[in-house]
This record gives C-alpha cells, sequence and structure tokens, in this order.
C-alpha cells in the first residue's frame, strides 16, 4: 500500500500553521472559505480532469475475492453520479463480529488507521468492487487516506461529557480533495435512537459563491431549500454506503451509542507522514480529517 507522501518539512509546517490559526479563530474560517473557493470552486471540473488524465498514483492491492457479491458497482457509481451518494453494501456478519472483536480488545472511544492492526478492516478496505467503485467515481486509481473507526455517544452521556465540547450537528460539506470518496459503514443497529446519518442528494454538484464562503447550513434552510433531496440513512449492523462528502450532510442527534467504519478514498490528496515506515499513522496535522468524518 505504499503511496506519494508529504515530506515531514511540509507536515510540520501545516502543523505549526493550523496551531497558529487555532489562536485566532476567526482567521480559521477565512482559511477554511479560501480553500473551499480553490479547491470547489468553478475550475473544480478542469482540476479533476487534469489529475485523472495524468494521474501517477500507485495501485492499491486488491483482494483476490470480494466480500459483497451484491454490491452493484455500476449501480453505485451511478447513483454517486446522479445523487451523491449510493447504498447496496453489506459487510457479512462474521466479518462484523470480527471487527466487534478488534473492538473489546482494543476499548478505544476511536481508532485512527485500524486496518493497520485488523486484518478484517484490511480486507474490506482492499476489497476489490470497493476500489473499483472508488476507482470509476473518482476517474483514476484511489488514494487511501484515512481509515478511522470510532463510537458516537448520546449528547450528555459519561462517555461524551469526556470528549471535547462539539456543537450540535449541523448540516455542513467537508473538502477533502477536488473529488473524494468516502465509504461509511455502521457496525451497530442504527434506527432513528442511533443517530442516523443524514445527507441532501444532488448537493455535492457546483456551488454558489456564497455556499463556498460558508459550508454550513441551518435545519431551516436546508429543509426549505431541499426539502425533497432529504435522506435520512437507516440501517441494520454491517450496512455500509458510499458519499461524497461535499454533499451536505450530518449526524443526527442520537439517544444511544453508535459504532462507524469511515474508509476515504482521495483523487490526488496523500497523507501527510512524517516517516514512510509509519505510512499509516496520521501527523498530529491531519487529526482534523478524522474530527471531520466523527461529525457525520
Amino acid at each position: 500500500m505504499s503511496s506519494r507522501t508529504y515530506p515531514s518539512s511540509y507536515g510540520s509546517f501545516r502543523m505549526r500553521l493550523r496551531k497558529r490559526l487555532q489562536q485566532h479563530p476567526g482567521l480559521i474560517g477565512v482559511v477554511r472559505a479560501l480553500r473551499a473557493i480553490c479547491v470547489l470552486g468553478p475550475w473544480q471540473k478542469l482540476l479533476i480532469r487534469y489529475h485523472q488524465k495524468f494521474s501517477a498514483n500507485p495501485p492499491l492491492p486488491r483482494q483476490a475475492q470480494s466480500l459483497f457479491d451484491t454490491l452493484d458497482v455500476a449501480r453505485a457509481v451511478a447513483d454517486l453520479n446522479h445523487k451523491g451518494v449510493a447504498r447496496g453494501l453489506q459487510v457479512p456478519q462474521q466479518q462484523v463480529k470480527e471487527i466487534l472483536r478488534f473492538c473489546e480488545l482494543h476499548p478505544d472511544n476511536s481508532h485512527n488507521n485500524p486496518h493497520l492492526s485488523c486484518e478484517t478492516l484490511n480486507r474490506i478496505i482492499l476489497d476489490p468492487k470497493v476500489l473499483e467503485v472508488a476507482s470509476q467515481y473518482l476517474g483514476a486509481e484511489p488514494i487511501l487516506y484515512q481509515t478511522s473507526l470510532y463510537w458516537s455517544f448520546p449528547p450528555g452521556s459519561e462517555e461524551d461529557r469526556k470528549k471535547k465540547p462539539t456543537h450540535k450537528p449541523r448540516f455542513h460539506y467537508d473538502i477533502g480533495d477536488y473529488r473524494a470518496l468516502v465509504l461509511f459503514i455502521y457496525l451497530t443497529d442504527v434506527d432513528e435512537q442511533g443517530g442516523p446519518h443524514i445527507v441532501i442528494e444532488g448537493t455535492h454538484r457546483k456551488k454558489t459563491l456564497r455556499q463556498l464562503l460558508t459550508r454550513f447550513l441551518s435545519d431551516e434552510k436546508a429543509y426549505r431549500r431541499f426539502s425533497n433531496q432529504i435522506r435520512i440513512i437507516y440501517g441494520t449492523s454491517g450496512e455500509g454506503f458510499f458519499e461524497d462528502l461535499t454533499c451536505y450532510h450530518k449526524r443526527s442527534t442520537a439517544t444511544k451509542k453508535r459504532l462507524m467504519l469511515t474508509i476515504s478514498y482521495m483523487l490526488q490528496r496523500t497523507p501527510l507522514i512524517d516517516r514512510p515506515a509509519m505510512a499509516g499513522q496520521l501527523s498530529n496535522s491531519e487529526e482534523s480529517i478524522a474530527q471531520l468524518v466523527q461529525t457525520s
């Protein structure tokens, strides 16, 4: 799973810049808006085509056999292009049990890149059908950017109080790359009390200047403007869905805990890595990427 990496000096610069910005909260919004304009502005399609044409991403190894016999790759890619989200993936219960066992043996609330120490997770991220969906949607060999395995807890619970203060979930979009894809997999049953993921279909397409300047959207505006496009994704343990995170989305408030696996694939953005021998570990400056998907 070798990939291009940024030199440690660049990673250190990013980390110092982030720490400096955290001391000036007002600047963070400005920097995020500028980045949104640079990545998702009117030249986005041109930049996507450029990286698709000249991509030199090293190929990821594929598993010999897929775990997902019922996953329709063509349908998933078509749904992603049209809606920005695609369902139809189900992890077999044997593999779900193995992941839950991993969580029992490693009882942290969150794990960054757990596939490095869990073979079952590694099989999922390198599944040939999953990678085919990513390849066709991105238009190039995907870069495995990150995996994350994490618990979400009801507001006010003891576990929630131990975490850093967070805002009430609200609709937002994330900027991973010129084109990026995330696979979400529920590892607990998620009903209306389980904090289901909510997505506004079709909002991954061209953003207006106002949308680029702020990535958040109030519930009032969301339901007024996109009421027919809002989808609440319920699911049983092992059910997964692909999503372009430039769609507006959020995690609904839960009354019981939820375990989620996320797998992020990028078109050209590579992880910041201090040392190639630690290729699976996040540098401090990249912890925010994990935090982004954990609000979903």
